[in-house]
């Protein structure tokens, strides 16, 4: 046990992360466990015999190499204080998103103004990505941003730009004045496996006029372009499941056809001349989520070429926690019409 703690503590973690966030020792501790955990469980049922010396190398070798990568950290990092709490992920429900999550950890520094973009959870349809701002100078960050913000995709070609990337500022953990989180979130589209690139421009603020009950124009506080740029490379964990089923709403026939679910989000695709939007998920439990418990809920439709015959809709909602799916009892489109799940 010594000689294991010995290797496992004496990695040097500089060398395999190339300019990453080390190790914590927490971190290095449950490495630890886990290897000591696959080592026992490992062992030959057989009482008397022990695992072989071979053996034991290997499974320390691979514990090791994780080391040296960071798509693992649903699996052994824990995730990002303010993603976590925003997510409401926990020991419990972790299992649900285990690859969903990767640590990014990389920065951009200008100007005074530092922009890492820490840690990213995401799915077929959804993805959110944490961003902390550091600035050496001596104002708050509350109510401070960028003035434009630019989330490019590459995943064939050249970089193209994403309509539905949009960015927020969320609680801070950190009691740091100098420091703030943003969270940028994107809508149904796949972009795994893709690079990514944000651009920023001009950090600062746009004041409130209590008088007008409006905001006014953006006043910058530090011009600047700033560019980060990494690639996603996190597990889809949504199912497609097949509901072929019609149901009638004012003499109006929908036909449901299919229904993409994950931890992270719900996805309906129907064909009829009917605009819906998912107002409701309702769990086995006969828990109710809807409005503020939904990120985003919006509906897009389009219809055949030619006349409007036969139109199609796709209804979208990235949760506010994280949910399991195998818990949800049904989807509620427009309080009209309560899609049971299989």
């Amino acid at each position: 046990m010594r000689k294991i703690d010995k290797l496992l503590n004496n990695i040097d973690e500089y060398k395999y992360l190339d300019n990453e966030k080390p190790l914590c020792e927490t971190e290095k501790e449950k490495i630890l466990n886990m290897t000591m955990d696959k080592i026992k469980n490992t062992s030959p049922k057989n009482k008397g015999k022990v695992i072989s010396l071979k053996k034991t190398v290997a499974i320390i070798l691979a514990s090791v190499l994780m080391i040296s990568t960071l798509s693992f950290a649903a699996d052994y990092f824990s995730f990002d204080v303010q993603l976590a709490n925003l997510l409401n992920i926990n020991g419990e429900n972790e299992h649900l998103i285990n690859g969903s999550g990767e640590n990014i950890n990389k920065s951009v520094e200008s100007k005074g103004l530092k922009i890492t973009a820490t840690q990213v959870i995401s799915d077929k349809n959804s993805l959110y990505i944490i961003l902390k701002l550091k600035t050496k100078d001596e104002f708050s960050h509350s109510l401070k941003t960028f003035n434009e913000f630019d989330f490019e995709v590459k995943s064939n070609g050249s970089y193209r730009p994403s309509s539905s990337a949009t960015f927020e500022s969320i609680k801070s953990e950190d009691d740091d004045p100098h420091t703030s989180t943003l969270l940028i979130t994107i809508e149904q589209e796949d972009i795994n496996n893709s690079n990514i690139r944000l651009i920023f421009k001009d950090f600062g603020y746009s004041p409130y006029n209590k008088s007008k009950g409006e905001y006014e124009d953006f006043v910058s506080l530090i011009k600047g372009n700033w560019t980060l740029n990494f690639k996603l490379n996190c597990k889809d964990t949504s199912k497609t499941y097949i509901i072929n089923k019609s149901y009638k709403v004012n003499n109006k026939k929908v036909h449901v056809k299919t229904v993409t679910l994950s931890p992270l989000s719900v996805k309906i695709k129907s064909n009829g001349k009917y605009n819906h939007f998912i107002s409701k998920v309702t769990m086995k439990d006969s828990t109710v989520y809807s409005g503020d418990d939904f990120f985003i809920s919006n509906t897009s439709s389009y219809s055949t070429i030619g006349m409007d015959l036969f139109g199609r809709s796709e209804s979208y909602a990235s949760f506010s926690k994280i949910l399991n799916p195998k818990d949800i009892k049904s989807i509620t489109i427009n309080d009209e019409i309560e899609v049971m799940m299989p």
